[in-house]
């Protein structure tokens, strides 16, 4: 998909990228908000974590006191907790450096720093693109196996 170009594409690429005041406004803006939703991000992650040692260390104790629930439920859902805290830090970074990145690239005049910034922006829409398409394909292999259990079911 990268390599295809066309005329129209070859030229923009030749000419320098101009950024005025008022992309660079709004490019720390956006900077700004980046920053405060990778925090809430990594708040999320640390969230996630803890309920997952919450689930792995208490699900014994948390199995005495609802009987019928197996310590293996608990522990077995604490690690799917923590492998989510641990995935969910890996955007929120991204977006963090993007937003340090873009800033000083800004503030400083860098060229180098506002190429990194923007290629980690990349990696967050590219991370979330991704966890969307294994959402949808999972919630299709759900449906099918719905349809299939209700045919089934229905003879």
């Amino acid at each position: 998909m990268d390599d295809i170009t066309t005329s129209e594409d070859s030229n923009v690429a030749k000419q320098p990228l101009v950024i005025d005041a008022s992309s660079g406004e709004f490019l720390l803006e956006i900077a700004k908000w980046g920053k405060f939703l990778s925090i809430m991000g990594f708040v999320a992650s640390g969230l996630l974590i803890l309920i997952a040692l919450f689930f792995i260390f208490g699900s014994k104790a948390l199995s005495t006191s609802m009987q019928g629930v197996p310590a293996s439920m608990g522990a077995a859902l604490g690690y799917i907790y923590l492998i989510l805290g641990a995935i969910y830090y890996f955007p929120s970074k991204h977006l963090y450096d993007f937003s340090f990145y873009g800033k000083q690239a800004l503030l400083i005049n860098d060229q180098e720093s506002l190429t990194y910034a923007l290629s980690k922006l990349k990696s967050v829409f590219k991370f979330w693109g991704i966890t969307t398409i294994v959402i949808m394909a999972i919630y299709a292999l759900i449906l099918i196996v719905a349809i299939v259990g209700f045919m089934a079911t229905s003879h």
